[in-house]
């Protein structure tokens, strides 16, 4: 896998995942009453079991939300993941899935109890890749990914560090690259929407590589705006009403080239018991008004809403580069 590309896909994937703001994996540690972890060191076999048991959401149901509870049945021996221990590292297979490795630090092969530091490294045609000293050293400042198990819990979280809330300069976010992909018809099916990759750690040494393999020329720069030339086009990248704290945030972007203008407005809520009541449907992302009107969407974590998209991502394709034969 490409750089440019993981650093998309992995964008995508934090921010779906992501529901904690807290700066320490201790935030992230306690104990499942429901749930029964189990250890089998001979099959190399984590047996998870989960007891009858409810637990509570922010329900949307015929258009209006409300905090309630939602039940589960009894889930015994069905999620079997198995791993292996090597000096100080600890490969977990998911579910028993051997094509994609996880890779952590933190542990002993006596103490599989505890926490273990996912450290980045990844599985391509039958090669272990893993991150540089520096690319690591760099990631930590903002993020980690921890692995906590106990006889009580055994689930994966992000724990965001205080350098990634305070991190602004979003012309050399993640965003950038995606933005670059789209006008260049490089990748298909991937979004102009931010999606929460313009609030991503700082790339700028990966921007201006792609921007040098992609003969992109940058005349101004600020942490909010952005104009370049890209073939024989140029681009105003501009953001206004940004609002941000902890995971919540609010912000509007355009994207103009020649006398056409592209914008779109997207925010970002983490949804509790307290402002459960207060959201709203509009520009709900993965939501299908009639498909979903019949069935209940149990939320927890952040939603996203956005006003304009499907007009903005048209807009986009409008005043991209001619795709190359």
């Amino acid at each position: 896998m490409n750089r440019y590309f993981y650093l998309l896909a992995s964008a995508l994937f934090f921010f779906a995942c992501s529901s904690d703001s807290g700066t320490s994996s201790s935030e992230n540690s306690g104990t499942t009453e429901y749930q029964h972890v189990s250890i089998d060191k001979e099959k190399h076999q984590i047996v998870v079991n989960r007891d009858t048991h409810s637990q509570e959401y922010c329900i949307l149901h015929q258009g209006s939300f409300e905090w309630d509870e939602v039940s589960y049945d009894a889930n015994q021996n069905s999620d079997v993941t198995t791993y292996e221990i090597h000096g100080d590292t600890l490969v977990v297979f998911f579910y028993g899935s051997t094509d994609d490795p996880h890779y952590y630090l933190g542990g002993s092969t006596d103490k599989i109890y505890g926490e273990w530091k996912n450290i980045g490294c990844y599985k391509s045609q039958d090669k272990v890749i893993c991150p540089s000293k520096e690319e690591s050293d760099f990631e930590e400042q903002y993020l980690e990914l921890i692995l906590t198990i106990s006889e009580n819990e055994f689930e994966e979280k992000f724990v965001h560090k205080p350098a990634f809330f305070k991190y602004d300069d979003y012309m050399n976010s993640e965003y950038l690259l995606n933005l670059y992909a789209v006008l260049k018809n490089d990748l298909a099916g991937i979004s102009a929407s931010i999606s929460g990759s313009l609030f991503s750690p700082e790339q700028e040494s990966y921007i201006k590589a792609i921007e040098k393999e992609n003969d992109i020329e940058v005349l101004e720069q600020t942490k909010t705006t952005k104009k370049f030339k890209l073939g024989e086009k140029t681009y105003d990248v501009k953001l206004t009403d940004i609002e941000r704290d902890s995971l919540d945030y609010k912000v509007a972007i355009s994207v103009k080239s020649d006398d056409k203008e592209c914008s779109y407005e997207e925010r970002q809520v983490n949804v509790t018991k307290e402002n459960c009541k207060d959201q709203t449907t509009e520009g709900l992302q993965n939501y299908d008004a009639e498909r979903n009107f019949q069935y209940k969407l149990a939320i927890r974590g952040t939603i996203v809403n956005t006003k304009g998209l499907d007009d903005f991502e048209e807009c986009i394709k409008e005043i991209a580069v001619a795709k190359e034969n």
